[in-house]
């Protein structure tokens, strides 16, 4: 007798953010709130990488960033971000110079939900918070891995909107760096 197939899997899409405690998210370097790290932060980077095969990005972060990383130096990430497919939500056609991107001018949800299907590692959302904004209102957020920072920010933007829905997500594993906690939760759907 022959095994069964086995079911298909889907693809996670996984939330990285650098968080106040009042909820500001912003890029490293771009905020002073981003204070006593640690040396743990970076492990919890390249633990979060270390299973994705794909990025989600929206415009603004990747006009900041296709002038940036790929010359930085910053390991693991840089590494990593220049040599992963980087799905780019864009509704103006332009061309995409930094290697491994693709514009994606349809609706984010039905795309990811989408890409969630098909084969692959995990997919990564690091910064783009408008998008991630977007992807969690739909549900399409699998974990959350936030590293928050014991500063009160007082402006910038926000994390979590003002989406009315309940999402629920269950704490897997939470550690200490510095002054910074490492937070990882998945989804309770």
């Amino acid at each position: 007798m022959k095994d069964a197939p086995a079911a298909p899997t889907t693809r996670r899409v996984v939330l990285y953010a650098l968080m106040s405690l009042d909820g500001f998210a912003d890029d490293p370097g771009r905020s002073e709130w981003l204070v006593d790290t640690g040396t743990m932060i970076g492990d919890f980077l390249a633990e979060t990488i270390a299973t994705q095969d794909a990025v989600l990005l929206g415009r603004r972060t990747y006009e900041m960033w296709a002038s940036y990383w790929p010359t930085a130096q910053a390991l693991p990430f840089a590494d990593f971000i220049n040599s992963t497919p980087k799905h780019v939500f864009a509704s103006s056609p332009r061309e995409l110079e930094w290697t491994q991107s693709m514009r994606v001018a349809e609706p984010a949800a039905p795309y990811v939900a989408a890409l969630k299907t098909r084969s692959g590692g995990d997919i990564g959302i690091h910064g783009s918070l408008s998008l991630a904004r977007t992807l969690l209102a739909a549900d399409l957020v699998d974990a959350l891995r936030i590293v928050l920072a014991p500063s009160l920010a007082g402006h910038g933007k926000k994390l979590f909107g003002d989406d009315d829905t309940v999402h629920r997500f269950e704490l897997v594993e939470s550690e200490r760096s510095g002054g910074c906690l490492l937070l990882h939760y998945r989804s309770r759907r």
